[in-house]
């Protein structure tokens, strides 16, 4: 069980080139992003994803978690990483549209939906003080059997991640609104009351009405997915995050390797363990 457990961790992380995060704990970054497991992980901002791409010596595909889904957890991110992945529908469609989900196979079984069926989101907190309203969500697709994290996943578009994190919303349009309505009208700002409808789904009559306020660019991912282009790219990268101050780029590979090593110590001292009772 010990050496399964080794080799399927190495096998996922030998399979992500490298990853890029909040400067820290390297090894809550690789499993809150490969694995789907912890919370909390200080994120980066979208803008680090941009960059990356920007330099066009790779592949950034951003990684947003935190979220639940009826005990499932939530995975943002890009169309690039169901490729990546090697991903494959099995039932119904990808992801076209804000508001849409896509299920892995071990998910779609514990919730017993699919293509057609809806799923909300959990708040982050039992008391959400803020107001965050659950995202309803419209399954398009399950994906075919992977026997690894994601499986357990619930897939979104990060925008959609945004919005069940309160980060962007949808609601009725003030252009026309009466008093009943509106506080105040100043050079084109209308402030709404508390009275304003706001969507708790995204459907094709309102995505339009779904806006983010800021800059998007600064908006929060845990990480991302950095796949270079080829080897001399990836070497070019991490020589310019060797001295960055608040970013690290990490090499999965040799973090999950750390991590085995000392699942191997454990298993050795149980081995002793073992043979000691055994021999008594």
């Amino acid at each position: 069980m010990s050496r399964a457990t080794q080799e399927s961790l190495l096998s996922r992380a030998e399979a992500t080139p490298l990853l890029l995060g909040k400067k820290g704990s390297s090894l809550d970054l690789v499993v809150e992003a490969l694995y789907f497991q912890l919370k909390g992980a200080e994120p980066i901002a979208e803008a680090d994803v941009d960059a990356i791409n920007a330099t066009e010596l790779a592949l950034g595909i951003p990684i947003l978690t935190g979220l639940m889904a009826r005990g499932f957890p939530l995975v943002g991110t890009s169309l690039d990483y169901f490729p990546f992945r090697g991903l494959r529908i099995a039932e119904g469609r990808g992801l076209a549209m804000m508001g849409e989900c896509v299920l892995g196979a071990g998910a779609a079984r514990g919730l017993a939906i699919g293509p057609g069926d809806a799923l909300l989101t959990s708040p982050s907190t039992l008391f959400d003080l803020a107001g965050v309203y659950p995202l309803k969500l419209h399954v398009v697709g399950v994906l075919e059997p992977t026997y690894g994290p994601d499986d357990e996943a619930v897939f979104v578009d990060v925008k959609t991640a945004w919005v069940a994190e309160a980060l962007g919303h949808g609601h009725q349009d003030l252009k026309d609104a009466g008093p009943d309505l509106v506080l105040k009208r100043n050079k084109g700002t209308v402030t709404a009351n508390a009275k304003l409808l706001q969507y708790n789904e995204i459907t094709e009559s309102n995505v339009d009405s779904f806006h983010f306020h800021g800059d998007a660019s600064g908006y929060p991912v845990t990480a991302a997915i950095v796949v270079p282009h080829d080897e001399k790219s990836g070497i070019l990268l991490r020589g310019r995050f060797v001295d960055a101050p608040t970013r690290q780029l990490v090499r999965l590979a040799e973090v999950v390797d750390s991590l085995n090593k000392q699942i191997f110590r454990f298993e050795r001292i149980l081995e002793i363990v073992v043979w000691t009772v055994g021999l008594a």
